[in-house]
C-alpha cells in the first residue's frame, strides 16, 4: 500500500479548472454541423476491405451504468446537465481514490497519471449506458433468478491453499466480455485486425481475446473458456460478435453462464470514436434482453502492463495467517 498524497487546495483547483477548460474546448469542437451527404465521413479500410477499427481506445466514462430514476425515460442530458455531470466526475475522480475518502491510506492513481481525467475521459450526453429497456435500467429478474439469488449462500471461506482464493485475487483473470466502462484506471483496449481474426487486448488484467471471423463452428457446450466462445462477422460496416459458453462466475452481470448470449456491435462513426453496443440475452435471469451503448474514444498508446501482483505476493501472508489462526484455535482447545 502506498500512502495517498494530499495536494494543497490551490493545486487541486488549478488542475480541475485546466481539465474542465479542456473538456469545454472538446465539446465545442465536437458540436454537430450540417454538411452535404457528399462530404460525409467515411471509415478507413484495412487492406482486406474491412472498416479499420485498429488502434488504442478507451471506455472511460462518468456516465452511470443504470439511469438515475429522476431522468425517467429521458435518454440524453441537456448541455447544462452534461457540464455539471462532467465537472462533478472530474472532481470526484481527483479527490477520491476508488471510492475511498481522501484521508484513507490507499493506492493513489493520480500520482501515477492513471486517473480518468488524466487518460482522456470524454463527455457523454447519455443519462445511462443502458439504453434498452427505455427506462435505462436492468430488466426485472425472472422468478427463477430471484429464487436462485435468494437461495444462494456464500460458501464458507477457506484458506487451505492458493486454489481457495479465486482467480481475481490471484490475478489470473477478471472474467469475460463485454468491455467494461467506468472511471477506474486501465479502461483501455488495443485492437488489431486480420482478414479472418480480430484481436482485443484489454489493459485491465492484460487480457488478450482472439475472435475468429472465418465462420468456423462453435466449441462444444462442454468447453467454457474464461472469456466465453466468440464468433464474429461483418454486417455492412458493423462488426458483430456473438459470445456463448460462458464460464460460471464470468458471465455478464452475474447471469446464468449456461444460458447467457452476448451480442456486441462495433461501428466506427468518426475518426476518434467507435460506437460499442452490446446486448445480453438470458431468459433465465431477466424478463427481457437489455442493451448498453459505450463510446470508445481514440487515445494514445501503448497500454501499460497490468502488473497485478498484490494477490500473488500476499498469498504467503494469507496462508500463513490462516495457519496461525488454526494453531491458535488448536492451542485454545488443548
Amino acid at each position: 500500500m502506498r500512502n495517498r498524497r494530499n495536494p494543497s487546495r490551490w493545486a487541486i483547483a488549478v488542475v480541475v479548472v485546466a481539465v474542465l477548460a479542456s473538456a469545454q474546448t472538446w465539446l465545442v469542437g465536437q458540436a454537430p454541423a450540417a454538411s452535404p451527404a457528399s462530404t460525409r465521413w467515411e471509415a478507413p479500410r484495412t487492406p482486406h476491405g474491412q472498416p479499420d477499427l485498429q488502434g488504442y481506445w478507451t471506455s472511460l466514462s462518468f456516465t452511470p451504468f443504470e439511469r438515475p430514476e429522476k431522468f425517467g425515460i429521458r435518454e440524453f442530458l441537456t448541455d447544462q446537465e452534461l457540464d455539471e455531470m462532467f465537472k462533478a466526475g472530474v472532481r470526484r475522480s481527483y479527490e477520491l481514490t476508488f471510492a475511498n475518502p481522501a484521508d484513507t491510506p490507499v493506492y493513489d492513481a493520480t500520482v501515477y497519471a492513471l486517473d480518468a481525467w488524466q487518460n482522456g475521459v470524454r463527455p457523454n450526453k447519455r443519462t445511462s449506458l443502458i439504453v434498452d429497456p427505455p427506462n435505462g435500467r436492468l430488466p426485472p429478474l425472472t422468478p427463477e433468478a430471484q429464487a436462485r439469488r435468494r437461495n444462494a449462500r456464500p460458501a464458507p471461506e477457506t484458506f487451505n491453499g492458493p486454489e481457495d482464493l479465486g482467480m481475481g485475487v490471484r490475478c489470473f483473470t477478471f472474467g469475460g466480455p463485454p468491455i467494461p466502462a467506468g472511471s477506474n484506471y486501465n479502461q483501455n483496449t488495443f485492437i488489431v485486425q486480420g482478414k479472418d481474426h480480430i484481436v482485443f487486448e484489454y489493459e485491465w488484467g492484460s487480457v488478450t481475446r482472439v475472435v475468429p471471423l472465418d465462420g468456423r463452428p462453435r466449441l462444444s457446450t462442454r468447453i467454457r473458456p474464461w472469456r466465453g466462445d466468440s464468433r464474429g462477422r461483418w454486417e455492412g460496416d458493423t462488426l458483430v460478435i456473438e459470445t456463448t459458453n460462458f464460464r460460471p462466475g464470468a458471465a455478464p452481470q452475474n447471469s446464468n453462464a449456461a444460458m447467457a448470449r452476448l451480442t456486441e456491435r462495433f461501428t466506427r462513426i468518426d475518426e476518434t470514436t467507435i460506437e460499442y453496443t452490446y446486448t445480453v440475452d438470458d431468459p433465465s435471469t431477466w424478463t427481457r434482453p437489455w442493451t448498453a451503448i459505450i463510446p470508445l474514444s481514440k487515445v494514445e498508446g501503448p497500454l501499460f502492463e497490468y502488473a497485478c501482483h498484490e494477490g500473488n505476493n500476499g498469498l504467503v501472508n494469507i496462508l500463513e495467517g490462516a495457519r496461525a489462526q488454526e494453531q491458535q484455535g488448536a492451542d485454545r482447545r488443548q
